[in-house]
């Protein structure tokens, strides 16, 4: 599959000053910290973790938003971090995003149809789209996405949650983009209303090929849309794969205590693992070695000293787990003795 998206190596941190006038300390939130994947066309990659584990400031990172402290980041080959103003008003061109909270990425003062057709006469200025093409336009995404010509004049506050999050996805592919960024897409909406938009959604992707990096903490909607995941804590990713696998096959112990901790409808169900304990730590100090052993109940002296890298212990399938790495090679040289 060709890679439409390659994270290498990103490192984003925040310095934070603190002290008085004359003496002042001086320290760095490390929000994102040494962050690699790729996103091949066609996928749906999601990102999964708790508050405070990075995802959203990496999202913003892609999005150009936020300015990487280091690494690099290729969309269709080319290094989006080096890029010029004209190149980056071409690279918002093609890669979009829909966030979390639409009522408020909404402009209360302009109707639903100058919201939806703003990008176009943003990308498209030199060319002088008519008002009525823009218009035309803008009608028909909206019809896309199950709003008809009567929302055109509307305001927002005169929409529901759920018109709300379809005009922001009609606003994000009215520009046919190859990458959409979705932030928590649906966790604003009624339960109801969940299914209708995920639906919608992935009828979109197929129906105009995107390709969409969604951040979530419903674990069940991410195994209902996504082909690959990404499981974050504090700033590094523990684990990374196909869906299907990662969910049947959990290995690294922040991932299965995500997991666990879902519930199901399932009374004589015996969870493999108990809920996590404590508070995510602190990101402008963040633990030695595997950053999660504090709440790991089966962490080891190695695990408070040795950094975990990403390794495939499984066909399309990673984990940084010390614990887990070193019993996969121990049981690798088993097999190769007794052969």
């Amino acid at each position: 599959m060709e890679t439409l998206l390659e994270v290498r190596n990103v490192v984003k941190y925040f310095p934070i000053y603190a002290g008085g006038v004359l003496i002042r300390k001086y320290l760095m939130c490390q929000a994102v910290d040494d962050i690699s994947f790729s996103v091949g066309r066609g996928e749906c990659f999601g990102i999964a973790g708790e508050s405070g584990s990075g995802k959203t400031t990496l999202a913003k990172v892609i999005l150009l938003m936020e300015k990487a402290t280091s690494g690099s980041i290729l969309f269709e080959g080319k290094n989006i971090l080096e890029f010029n103003k004209p190149d980056i008003m071409w690279y918002h061109s093609r890669v979009q995003t829909i966030f979390q909270d639409a009522a408020s990425s909404l402009d209360p003062r302009m109707r639903i149809r100058e919201i939806v057709g703003e990008p176009l006469e943003v990308q498209h200025n030199s060319n002088q789209l008519s008002q009525r093409a823009v218009r035309a336009r803008a009608e028909e995404i909206l019809c896309s996405v199950g709003l008809g010509s009567a929302c055109l004049n509307r305001y927002p506050h005169e929409l529901s949650g759920g018109q709300k999050q379809r005009v922001a996805i009609a606003r994000a592919i009215i520009l046919e983009p190859s990458l959409v960024v979705l932030d928590e897409p649906v966790s604003a909406l009624d339960v109801s209303i969940r299914a209708q938009i995920l639906n919608l959604l992935a009828d979109i992707q197929e129906e105009h090929g995107l390709t969409y990096i969604i951040i979530a903490h419903d674990l069940a909607m991410l195994r209902h849309i996504t082909t690959h995941i990404a499981v974050m804590y504090l700033g590094k990713i523990v684990e990374l794969g196909n869906t299907d696998e990662v969910f049947d096959n959990p290995l690294h112990p922040y991932t299965k205590a995500l997991f666990a901790a879902v519930p199901r409808p399932e009374p004589d169900r015996v969870k493999k693992a108990s809920a996590i304990s404590g508070e995510i730590g602190n990101p402008t100090c963040p633990p030695g070695g595997c950053r999660f052993h504090p709440r790991c109940s089966d962490a080891t002296p190695d695990c408070q000293q040795v950094i975990p890298t990403l390794r495939e212990v499984r066909p399309g399938h990673q984990v940084a787990c010390y614990a887990e790495t070193k019993a996969v090679g121990n049981t690798s040289s088993k097999t190769a003795s007794s052969v």
